[in-house]
């Protein structure tokens, strides 16, 4: 089977490709070392009702903030009469959380018991992906009181915003090899910052009932107000692989515990029992899971679609774990599946292109034009790309009408595309990766590694997926 020629120069051939080795982090679960005390009614459900909130930063070398996202978990504690919480505690049948429980409910909440969960309780996962040496990732995990006045929490978002500076300062220490290693973990304060917020009442003899985080103290500025200061914990490469190889508290290997007291007034006192885990190297797939006869992948919005030999679209979440698919309607003869701008796209062996919706639900295809000989399809930025059985690479605008493509290079011997991070790759028959970027013209492809047995590809942000001959769905970091 023809190759894909990648470059004149022979010492480019011989380079090695690296790539970003893939970690996790997953919040175990917490314990109550000694419980609140803000309201002397209970208002919000019997005793304590928490809920853990990560502030996640992603910043280049130089300090500039890339992306900052704020996840919160589901709210845990006394469900009576509550619905949409998540039962944890033991102040009665329904949960309330007391002094010396733990979530989970297991002698070691420190230690990850059973798979971790979909949803936003431990154990759960909060961050996952490859790390860039030119960049940091900065994850900043409380738990916070529930209650139903906003409180602390319409400040504590203006403040991370506010903050980026002093942490873009604390990244360049980092990437620079300034600030060691060996200490990833910081508090705010470290920084010359704390947060502040408005909390009047609080201090009152009754309480008052409001949203914040325990570790609060007094503000000594301001009679009614508070100060808390959140701990941080810096991702790199190297930090990563310290943090996942060291057993700094004693919990175990890659276990970290922050814990968080509050003011002797408040009383809260918790432990967030947090994990690192080096998943594989950048060049090495991992196995994520069963993938039953798939002949044709996609990714969208967080899931992967697939076709299986038996002429069924399926999807699952994106994730590295065994979960089910599930069947969402026909996928007949096809040969190549695509999305883009909330669609998906197949190629089928009767050379027609189709359309329906990218949602998990039962959807018909409509026939919008022509695709001849397809044996690979992909979609970036707004274009659908397919390689064909006579070795061309062609492109042309997803639009629901007939259209012609556009040959714009050669795709020798390609079997799948998948596309991400600016690039297109491709998987040739011989079980090669190659990326290319996706100019309209015929440029050499570059090797990035293999995938052998593989069938299929599919592409998520960081992340490639394959599906192999031997039924199995795999994952490895984006070269």
């Amino acid at each position: 089977m023809s190759q894909l020629p990648y470059t004149d120069d022979l010492s480019k051939q011989e380079k090695k490709v690296m790539t970003s080795s893939v970690y996790r982090v997953t919040i175990n679960g917490f314990r109550c070392h000694n419980e609140t005390w803000d309201d002397a009614l209970n208002w919000d459900g019997k005793h304590d009702e928490v809920f853990i909130d990560v502030n996640t930063r992603v910043l280049e070398r130089n300090g500039t903030v890339l992306t900052r996202l704020d996840q919160e978990s589901e709210l845990m504690g006394d469900t009576s009469n509550l619905p949409g919480r998540v039962q944890a505690g033991s102040a009665s049948s329904q949960g309330g959380i007391i002094t010396g429980d733990k979530v989970p409910a297991v002698p070691e909440p420190w230690r990850r018991h059973g798979p971790i969960n979909s949803l936003r309780f431990p154990p759960y996962t909060i961050f996952e992906g490859p790390l860039d040496p030119d960049r940091v990732v900065m994850l900043t995990p409380t738990i916070w009181e529930w209650d139903p006045g906003a409180g602390f929490w319409d400040g504590w978002l203006d403040w991370q915003i506010k903050a980026d500076a002093e942490y873009g300062k604390r990244a360049k220490e980092i990437v620079g090899n300034v600030w060691p290693v060996t200490k990833p973990i910081f508090d705010a304060v470290s920084l010359g910052i704390q947060t502040v917020g408005s909390m009047a009442g609080l201090w009152s003899p009754l309480g008052k009932a409001m949203r914040r985080p325990i570790g609060t103290q007094r503000d000594p500025a301001n009679p009614d107000g508070g100060s808390f200061n959140p701990v941080t914990i810096a991702l790199t490469a190297e930090t990563a692989e310290f943090l996942a190889t060291s057993n700094l508290q004693g919990f175990g290997t890659g276990i970290t515990s922050i814990r968080y007291a509050d003011d002797p007034f408040l009383r809260g006192v918790y432990s967030i029992y947090l994990q690192v885990e080096k998943l594989h190297d950048g060049d090495d797939w991992a196995d994520a899971g069963h993938a039953n006869g798939v002949i044709a992948m996609t990714a969208a919005d967080g899931r992967l679609y697939c076709a299986t030999n038996d002429g069924i679209l399926n999807v699952r979440p994106a994730s590295t774990t065994e979960v089910n698919w599930q069947p969402i309607g026909a996928a007949p003869a096809v040969t190549g599946l695509a999305a883009t701008g909330g669609r998906l796209f197949a190629t089928t062996s009767g050379n027609t292109l189709l359309t329906q919706d990218a949602a998990p639900v039962i959807a018909d295809w409509a026939t919008i034009g022509h695709a001849n000989a397809v044996v690979g399809l992909t979609a970036l930025d707004g274009t659908l790309y397919c390689a064909t059985t006579d070795n061309k690479l062609w492109a042309r605008p997803p639009v629901l009408s007939n259209v012609n493509w556009t040959h714009i290079g050669h795709a020798n011997g390609v079997r799948a595309l998948a596309a991400g991070n600016s690039h297109l790759y491709a998987l040739t028959g011989d079980g090669q990766l190659w990326k290319r970027p996706p100019v309209h013209a015929d440029i050499v492809w570059q090797p990035v590694g293999q995938a052998p047995q593989a069938r299929a590809l599919a592409a998520v942000p960081g992340s490639l997926f394959a599906a192999t001959t031997a039924d199995r769905l795999l994952r490895r970091a984006m070269p």
